[in-house]
């Protein structure tokens, strides 16, 4: 039998070991010109991977499934019940590694819908399962800003970006359905009708190094009870 050196490299301790880490976003959503249909899960990644790399906790990798709130109507999803079994796949195989514990992060607010189901999934599995959601204003300025910073946004792009009626799904400001069934929806595209959408990247680096942290903070809080 190999003896694995848990102990080796620059990690909090040993014990984070038993830490899994998976990134949870959307592959197929329109994010208007300046961002790509698979921004969610693009800055999920980078929020799981860099909290994993600073702790030494497990990077299981991406959820490939997303989900949407049924009068959301901009991109393809699939169901809860196909989330859950493409995370089970995922969580048996972090089991088999040693991982006790799952962080997922979550940059898709659709996804939010699971959260419900995370307990019944922890009973069936025999493992801890925490959701962290960080999200923003669809294809606004967070989301370009924080794009810029990893590398993702086209900000030559940014004037054509906030032509509504080609790209309704910016700020959510033309999805009518959307609007009329959700305030928080309604309420943050009136938002980018008054202010636009801006490209800052001091924003953005202000926004991932708080994600991160409150990743890296979760992360910490159960390996001290290990």
């Amino acid at each position: 039998m190999v003896e694995l050196r848990l102990s080796s490299g620059k990690i909090i301790n040993k014990n984070v070991h038993k830490i899994g880490v998976i990134a949870l976003g959307s592959f197929l959503e329109n994010h208007g010109a300046v961002l790509p249909i698979d921004t969610d899960i693009k800055i999920a990644s980078y929020i799981a991977l860099n909290a994993s790399i600073l702790t030494g906790a497990k990077f299981l990798g991406v959820v490939i499934p997303s989900t949407e709130y049924e009068y959301v109507k901009h991109g393809i999803h699939n169901t809860i019940e196909e989330i859950l079994d493409y995370l089970k796949f995922m969580i048996n195989w972090g089991k088999k590694i040693g991982v006790e514990e799952i962080i997922i992060v979550n940059c898709h607010g659709g996804n939010v819908l699971i959260e419900g189901h995370l307990k019944n999934l922890e009973k069936e599995l025999d493992v801890g399962i925490e959701m962290i959601n960080i999200t923003f204003t669809h294809a606004s300025t967070e989301e370009v800003s924080v794009g810029e910073v990893i590398g993702i946004s086209d900000i030559k792009r940014l004037e054509e970006h906030t032509n509504f009626e080609k790209y309704p799904e910016v700020g959510m400001v033309g999805l009518k359905e959307a609007r009329k069934n959700n305030p928080i929806i309604d309420r943050e595209a009136e938002e980018v009708e008054k202010f636009g959408v801006k490209a800052d990247k001091e924003l953005g680096r202000s926004i991932l190094k708080n994600a991160i942290e409150k990743v890296v903070k979760k992360i910490e809080e159960k390996i001290a009870k290990k």
